[in-house]
């Protein structure tokens, strides 16, 4: 029974199972949320795949920031509701470095956009 099966497996038989009528939209709603770092990657592995292999959309929302960069060619930041920005991810990070040559993230990118400074940990001065 499925119920057997580990979180991963279950999240990645739930995406399977959507694939079955060959959607031209799927939505994914935080996939790999709960699960341990090795299911993680792996549903992360699965959807890159999938991403690859079929002529679909897919729409994932995420609070993960590394795993938005890593997963999706364009990127929305909602934030009260509303989409603050939008773009690649490269070129949301470009727009906040503003040509600082300061490594930015997704991370960073969500904190100036909301308002709040994101402080480097061996750094005095805010990152962005």
């Amino acid at each position: 029974p499925i119920e057997d099966l580990s979180r991963g497996q279950q999240q990645k038989i739930a995406i399977a199972r959507a694939l079955l009528t060959s959607p031209v939209l799927l939505l994914l709603d935080e996939p790999t949320t709960g699960l341990d770092p090795r299911s993680k990657f792996e549903v992360q592995t699965f959807i890159e795949e999938l991403r690859d292999t079929h002529d679909a959309t897919i729409l994932l929302t995420t609070h993960d920031m590394y795993e938005a960069d890593a997963l999706c060619d364009h990127v929305a930041v909602v934030h009260d509701g509303k989409v603050v920005a939008r773009g690649t991810p490269a070129e949301l990070k470009a727009r906040v470095a503003n040509g600082s040559g300061k490594e930015v993230t997704l991370e960073d990118v969500f904190m100036a956009l909301t308002g709040k400074e994101l402080v480097a940990p061996d750094d005095a001065e805010p990152v962005l």
